[in-house]
Order: structure tokens, then sequence, then C-alpha cells
């Protein structure tokens, strides 16, 4: 009986002067529409509600939501993701969910006196641009080198490549416009995947009986604690695969010198003299690799000569390294891998063999001096000397000057020739004395030396020869 009233009304309501004319009457007859909540919340009177909205903005802009790096998740507000309430697209969302959708619905929903309120979402505006400045933050931790495949020389193994990835932050940010609002949101950062250098495939190609280039260096005269580090540093450097135009970062490879990655404390030069610091010997590997290099025709892409000759390698064939500061870098200039095999023959020795090709012909190095440098006695009086007494503490040297040759002869009679320098400071002469000794029972000055210095001072020697030497001792640095 009632629908058919109802019917009736809207019929001649329509013919009366159109259903729009009909609407009011019928709000009036069908009674309250349904409440209204905005994103869970009970909104206030109408003429409050885009204040209400905008103090919403600024505390929705403090919401917390995570981002995954894959392997911890990072805080992070909404505003820093360029995550805002827009305060009129909300209220526009608002005036359309407020009536109901059509005049049958109305009709309906008063059989239904208690209808369900209509939530209404909140509308965000995303700025892709402030989303951009805080992914930047994330980029270095996100990032991970790739681990090139390498062979276990000792295990009889193939270990695997680790593919690398970078921060793929278009990905992410079409990942942030399309995600989640609510409150500890979870967005995960996305990744490109780096592809290593060697991948497991190519290690099928390497052939392991071809040697490419060698050297082999003795620490018989030098070895105690020295052969520790040596033997860890080779350890380190073996069966790693370097791929065509690839290059090799000693000190990547290898890795700090500290006790907890199995390095001790042995002699090295600093300054000029030998004393204890920690990988004390990590350069006599340096020096062999970088022998090896120069005989298989790698691209030396940086290296540093000792401050000194050294008495296990050649002048020109040295190199030395100090981790975070100098480093070794050699470049594979092939078109197929090679492999570092870093191994002790004897006791006494450490060989680097570059593995997995043919050398391209013979290669000679030799060097020639261009100028050589005189050196001096340092005198050091010491507590623990007695007086009268003295101890030669370091043997001295010449300095030098010298540019090595590299000549390639090729299978076919075809040359090739390049050149490098390298400086080997004088290595001074030290005494130490007791105090109070008459400096004169010392030994003459050998030949070579020019002068002698008594506690820093020069003795016979101008202020500006002086500033020189210290000049020269500030040059020199450390080497380990």
């Amino acid at each position: 009986m009632r629908y058919g009233l109802v019917t009736a009304f809207v019929l001649g309501g329509a013919l009366a002067g159109g259903m729009v004319a009909a609407i009011p009457v019928l709000e009036s007859m069908l009674g309250n529409r349904p409440s209204v909540l905005i994103g869970g919340f009970v909104p206030p009177e109408r003429s409050e509600l885009a204040a209400w909205l905008r103090r919403r903005a600024e505390r929705l802009g403090e919401r917390e939501a995570h981002l995954d790096l894959g392997d911890c998740l990072e805080r992070v507000t909404f505003a820093e993701l360029g995550l805002n309430l827009d305060v009129e697209a909300t209220l526009e969302a608002v005036e359309n969910a407020d009536l109901p959708p059509s005049l049958l619905g109305r009709v309906y929903r008063r059989y239904f006196p208690d209808p369900a309120p209509i939530d209404v979402p909140l509308a965000f505006h995303f700025d892709a641009d402030q989303a951009k400045r805080t992914l930047e933050r994330y980029r270095a931790r996100m990032h991970r080198d790739p681990e090139n495949a390498r062979l276990d020389l000792d295990g009889k193994r193939n270990v695997p490549d680790v593919p690398g990835r970078e921060l793929d932050v278009p990905a992410t940010v079409a990942a942030l416009a399309a995600g989640s609002r609510d409150e500890d949101s979870v967005f995960v950062l996305a990744a490109t995947p780096i592809q290593a250098a060697v991948t497991a495939e190519m290690l099928g190609a390497l052939d392991v009986s071809r040697v490419l280039g060698s050297y082999e260096t003795d620490f018989a005269r030098r070895g105690g604690s020295r052969v520790v580090n040596i033997r860890r540093a080779a350890r380190f450097l073996d069966g790693l695969v370097l791929g065509p135009g690839e290059e090799l970062s000693f000190n990547k490879a290898v890795g700090p010198r500290t006790p907890e990655r199995g390095f001790v404390e042995a002699p090295e030069i600093v300054n000029d003299e030998m004393v204890p610091g920690m990988g004390g010997g990590v350069c006599q590997v340096a020096s062999t690799l970088h022998a090896a290099a120069v005989f298989g025709g790698l691209e030396v892409v940086r290296r540093r000569s000792h401050s000194r000759p050294s008495g296990y390698a050649p002048l020109g064939l040295d190199a030395t390294v100090i981790y975070g500061e100098v480093d070794l870098r050699l470049r594979n200039p092939y078109e197929t891998p090679i492999i570092i095999h870093a191994y002790g023959p004897t006791k006494t020795t450490i060989r680097v063999e570059l593995l997995g090709r043919d050398p391209p012909g013979k290669i000679e190095h030799a060097y020639s001096v261009r100028q050589s440098e005189d050196f001096f006695r340092r005198v050091v009086f010491k507590d623990d000397v007695p007086a009268g007494e003295f101890k030669r503490e370091q043997k001295g040297s010449k300095g030098y000057d010298i540019v090595s040759t590299v000549k390639l002869t090729r299978p076919d009679g075809t040359t090739s020739v390049r050149h490098y320098s390298s400086r080997y400071w004088p290595v001074p002469e030290i005494y130490w004395v007791g105090r109070g000794t008459d400096l004169s029972i010392l030994p003459e000055l050998p030949a070579g030396a020019t002068h002698f210095e008594i506690g820093g001072e020069q003795s016979g020697d101008s202020a500006a020869e002086i500033e020189r030497e210290r000049e020269i001792e500030r040059e020199r640095g450390s080497d380990s």
C-alpha cells in the first residue's frame, strides 16, 4: 500500500514539475540521510569542516610509514615521502558522498531507518619531487656491489657470482604513488640488479693451465710476523677473477688490515724508519701482484712505489698500499677473463700467477736511473741505551729517480713500449745513542752519506737544506 502511494507521488511529481522538484519533498518524507565519516573520524559541523581538515593535514604529515630496504625497515613520515592531505579534494569527496546516489536509493533507505555511515576516504596529494629527495638518502645503503664468480683453487670448486643491486628511484616513486595511506604502511624500495662482471658461466671457459704472467718474491730474510700478513693477504686474492675490462682494487680485494680479519702487527716503513704496524708485509703481496701484472700485460691504473728501494723486488716493480689511502689498481685489457692465483710455493716465498690465457708475447722490464740522491745519518738519543754506547738501528741507502721501460715483443715480431716513473727517497742511516755519549766515538760517515742530524737538527748544513729535508719527510707518507 505504502509502495503504491510513493510510486504515485513520484509519478505525479514528475508530471507536475519534473523529478527535481519532487526530491526535497521526498527527502522530507524519507527522513535523515546517513551519517558521514571522514577517514574513519567523525567530522565537525560543515562550517568547521575545512579548518578541521587543515588540522588533520598537519597531523597526517607526521603519520609514520616504513621503507623496506630488504634487510631492515627505516621509519619515515608521510611528509618526507611527499604524501600530504589534499583538503580541497577531500571536501569535494564529502560533498559527493553526502547525498544518496539516486532517488530509488533514497526510497530504499526509507525502510532502513539507521543506515550504515558513509566513510569517505581521505584524498592525498603526492609530491614526487619530495619523495625523490627522501629516497636519495637511501641510495648508498641500497647499493650492493656484485660479487664475481671465482674459482677456489685449493677447494677445487666454483664459487658462483652474486648479483649486486642499486636503488630504482622511478619504480619506487610509482609504488609510493599507488601505495597504502594507512598508519605504519610499508613501502618496498625497488632495486635494479647489477650483474657481476664474471659469471659462473664464464668460468667454464677458463683454462687455468695457461699462464698469462707470474712473479715470485722471497721473504726469507724478513719473515717473522710479516709471514702471517703475507699469507693472509694472498688468501684474499687467491681465486679472484677479473672479467674483460674489469678493474681490480687491491685494497678492496684484501680489505682492512685488522686483527678481526686475521692480520697482526709486523714491521712496516713509516717516515723512513721500520716500526711495528698492523698488516706489515702486505705490501710484498701488492708488489708481487704488480710485477705479475707488468709481465702479464695488464693495464696499471694506479700504483705508487715504496719510499725506499725494496729488498724483494727490483726498482720499478714494487708497489706500496695503505688501506683507505694508497691503492694498487689493475685492469684486464683482454677480451677474456683471467684468474689470480696467489699462494706460497715454499715456506719463504709468495707467488702470483695470472691464469686463463697465454701471454701476448715476450714482455721485458728494465729501468734506468735518472738521478740519485745521497743520504744522511740520523742520531737519536735513547734513554734505554747506556751512556757511552750506541747501536746502528738502520742502514742508510741512496735515493733514486728512475724510469721503467716495459717492452712487448709479439709473435709476429712487432713491438710496443711503455714507460713509467718511480721515486725512491734516500734512507737515513740511524744510530741509537745513549744520552751523554761523545758522538766522536761513532764510525765515520759511510760512502754516500753527506751529513748527520742530532735530534732533528742537521749538523753543518744551511737552513734551506734543513727545510728541504723536512719537506721530503712530509712527502714520504707511510708504507704498510
